[in-house]
């Protein structure tokens, strides 16, 4: 019986010798805390995609060169309109009215500058100062008054003509 008690406690110390402590309940917390510290996202007052503001289509974008289009027109089958921007910010304007008239092209040059925010330009008097959204190869007419979108379901895009 001794000898039994002998291997039974032998046997007690090495299970307890070669078990795997616990963490006490403050060693839980803290390692929960350290997960959530590195996992959480950024706090709702970081700015998420913000807009760089030195980065504008007049200094980012590839807008010189050809863009054209059809325009719609209240009583023919479509302005097709070519809008020629150049680097030295001159441009030349051409429209035909399609179904109307003898085929006559209108042709306008002058100059043209971008707005403040460096998204919008304005053509010259010669070409009643119409304005256009420059985009990533298209440009878009705008309201000739304010420079906002144009709401309408209509097409007011012309596509660069790439080479």
């Amino acid at each position: 019986m001794k000898k039994m008690l002998s291997v039974l406690a032998l046997s007690s110390i090495t299970l307890v010798a070669c078990s795997k402590p616990t963490p006490k309940a403050s060693e839980d917390i803290q390692s929960i805390q350290q997960t959530q510290t590195i996992t959480s996202p950024p706090p709702a007052s970081a700015p998420i995609n913000s807009t760089d503001s030195a980065h504008n289509a007049q200094n980012s974008l590839d807008w010189a060169g050809e863009y054209k289009g059809l325009f719609p027109c209240a009583d023919c089958e479509g302005i097709e309109t070519k809008l020629e921007l150049k680097p030295d910010h001159t441009y030349t304007l051409t429209e035909e009215y399609k179904g109307k008239g003898d085929g006559k092209k209108f042709k306008t040059e002058g100059k043209f500058e971008f707005d403040t925010t460096g998204t919008i330009i304005t053509l010259d008097k010669a070409s009643e100062q119409r304005k256009f959204f420059v985009g990533e190869n298209f440009l878009e007419a705008r309201d000739r008054e304010t420079g906002a979108k144009i709401d309408t379901n209509l097409n007011y895009k012309l596509s660069k003509e790439l080479h």
